[in-house]
């Protein structure tokens, strides 16, 4: 009778904690369910996202082919063209297919309806660009350039290019909502556990003193035992007593030092976790010190701090601005959490004003003249007493900011402040060894760098390459007769006239005194004889005075060379290049000559 009710006993109390355990893995297999779904969205957004690049390929294949067919009037060019426009009505139809099966059909409204926009600017770019230009191509280049000049394709390239980008984006914030959805249930069923774990350890506990007590009732002895060892005696001898009361006693000294071993352990765990989490920031902050010494530019240090910011300062948004050139303007380095990247004037930062860190609006303070007008954080950036920029950041929700993240971020900006006092730096001595003083344009250095580089890359993609030439015309004597500032005015305004009419990725340079050159990377001959020919004419036009007296005709003489037969190296470029401007000089200057100067396709004119 007494091993059944035992039995008894045990089961009913064993009987909590299987619920417990059913309880736990039902919560896991509706989580671990949830997050498969997660997933799978996940993979067909992507899916998505790469027919719509596919698609944006297509567009633009399209718009190759029709500008290569504009340029060289060769039916060979619209074959892209006609590919792409074959293939598109199909891409259209599988992605919108795909859309209305695989998405929820509220989440599909908003990308339905950019798809729809792509598919019908796509149209109009056809029926109202392409189709335009290769009827008139076909009459002739001249009416050709007449449509391209009007910028119609431009305006809907762009367009489409900014639907798509909605499109991405908003499928991109489904997939982040879905995605931080099936996080937080992760997160609730990590809590549940530690509920159902906890509940079980507690349980067990109750169950093992219940059934002591009834299984034994007189545990005086170990009454007085637990009392000893409590009071910090180290031997204890119990005694045999019966007593209920003691039996209590017994139960509630247990579970106080149990209870203070669970919270000595709690305690334990959660420093631990803190250094252990303080250890890794640490260490990602050291790792974003490397990353930014051996950053280069601004624009590589602006990538770098894109992923290390929401890293180290987590929970928050904000962002990162530097003071332009003229030091008239804070522009957006980096922006994270969904923080708005817009430029503002220095002045109207009240933390640059006191120069020390500004957060949430005091009663004395008046309100930020722009960002978020509390609980924000806006530390300005010093460097050896130099003003570099703003970091600013605020939590995300509105709520305040926590001491840690406020002393992260100080940590931070030392950091960031640090990188862009270097790169500045390292800018500066970059231009001063690579840029004119007077025009700003390249020096020698770096166009006989640039030279033997793109030589070398031209050679290799089998692609042209072209060199221009041109000296200022009786230079020596405009010096002579007004002086050297006169000089000096007439080769800044040579500068600013070669940058103007350079194209991308034209490298305009003066290698020195009056003497000029532009590198045209992906331009064959002609093309840099007739670049060269319009520099020539606007010069020859110009009316320049120097203190209110007129310096007179201002002209110069043009040598143009390009990679080709006999011409296979950057030195034998140069060459050709400057034999064909002092010929342009000894035939009467003013003028355009090619390095062949039999050419066909050589391009002069008299002397003003």
């Amino acid at each position: 009778m007494v091993v059944l009710t035992l039995r008894r006993m045990l089961l009913l109390s064993q009987l909590p904690f299987w619920v417990l355990m059913v309880a736990a893995f039902s919560l896991l297999s509706i989580t671990l369910h949830e997050r498969v779904v997660a997933t799978n969205r996940a993979t067909h957004v992507r899916e998505e996202l790469a027919q719509v690049a596919g698609i944006m390929q297509h567009v633009v294949d399209m718009e190759t082919g029709l500008r290569g067919f504009v340029i060289a009037g060769n039916p060979v060019f619209l074959e892209p063209y006609t590919a792409a426009r074959a293939a598109l009505p199909g891409e259209f139809a599988l992605l919108q297919l795909t859309l209305r099966q695989q998405v929820n059909p509220r989440e599909a409204v908003a990308p339905l309806a950019h798809l729809n926009r792509v598919e019908a600017l796509v149209g109009r770019w056809q029926t109202t660009v392409a189709e335009p230009e290769i009827a008139a191509r076909a009459r002739g280049l001249s009416e050709a350039a007449a449509f391209v000049k009007q910028q119609t394709g431009k305006r809907l390239l762009d367009s489409i290019r900014a639907e798509v980008e909605a499109y991405q984006q908003a499928r991109q914030q489904q997939l982040q909502r879905a995605e931080t959805a099936a996080a937080a249930k992760l997160r609730s069923l990590q809590l549940s556990l530690y509920g159902v774990a906890a509940l079980t350890i507690l349980g067990s506990v109750a169950a093992s003193l219940v059934g002591a007590s009834l299984l034994r009732r007189s545990l005086g002895a170990v009454t007085d035992a637990a009392e000893r060892l409590t009071a910090g005696e180290t031997v204890t001898l119990a005694e045999r007593r019966a007593s209920p009361a003691e039996i209590q006693t017994l139960s509630r000294a247990f579970n106080h030092m149990s209870g203070r071993l669970a919270q000595a352990r709690r305690q334990a765990d959660e420093h631990a976790r803190e250094l252990a989490a303080r250890n890794v920031w640490m260490r990602t902050l050291g790792e974003l010190s490397d990353w930014l010494q051996a950053a280069r530019s601004l624009e590589e240090a602006a990538g770098i701090l894109e992923r290390a910011l929401p890293a180290l300062l987590p929970g928050t948004q904000g962002t990162l601005h530097h003071h332009n050139a003229s030091r008239n303007l804070l522009l957006a380095v980096v922006s994270w959490g969904g923080a708005e990247a817009r430029p503002s004037s220095p002045g109207d930062c009240w933390a640059l004003r006191r120069g020390e860190a500004r957060q949430d609006a005091g009663v004395l303070a008046p309100p930020c003249l722009h960002g978020p007008q509390q609980r924000y954080l806006c530390l300005p950036l010093f460097s050896h007493g130099e003003t570099l920029g703003t970091l600013r950041l605020q939590a995300q929700g509105g709520e305040a900011l926590s001491e840690a993240t406020r002393a992260a971020a100080e940590d931070v900006a030392q950091q960031v402040a640090l990188a862009l006092a270097g790169l500045r730096l390292l800018d500066r001595l970059q231009q001063q060894a690579i840029r004119d003083p007077l025009t700003g344009l390249f020096n020698r250095r770096h166009l006989e760098e640039q030279l033997e580089q793109r030589v070398l890359a031209a050679e290799a993609a089998g692609q042209p390459l072209s060199l221009v030439a041109l000296d200022v015309d009786h230079f020596k004597r405009l010096n002579d007769s007004f002086g050297h500032e006169a000089g000096d005015m007439v080769l800044v305004r040579m500068g600013a006239a070669l940058r103007d009419l350079s194209p991308a990725p034209a490298l305009a340079a003066r290698p020195g005194g009056e003497e000029f050159s532009i590198l045209l990377p992906d331009q064959p001959l002609p093309a840099a004889l007739e670049l060269a020919e319009r520099l020539r004419s606007e010069v020859a036009g110009w009316t320049l005075e120097f203190a209110g007296m007129p310096l007179g005709p201002v002209s110069v003489s043009i040598g143009v060379a390009g990679l080709g037969s006999g011409i296979a190296t950057g030195q034998a470029l140069t060459r050709a290049a400057d034999d064909a401007l002092y010929q342009a000089k000894r035939t009467g200057r003013n003028r355009v000559v090619p390095s062949d100067a039999g050419s066909p396709a050589r391009i002069s004119s008299l002397p003003s």
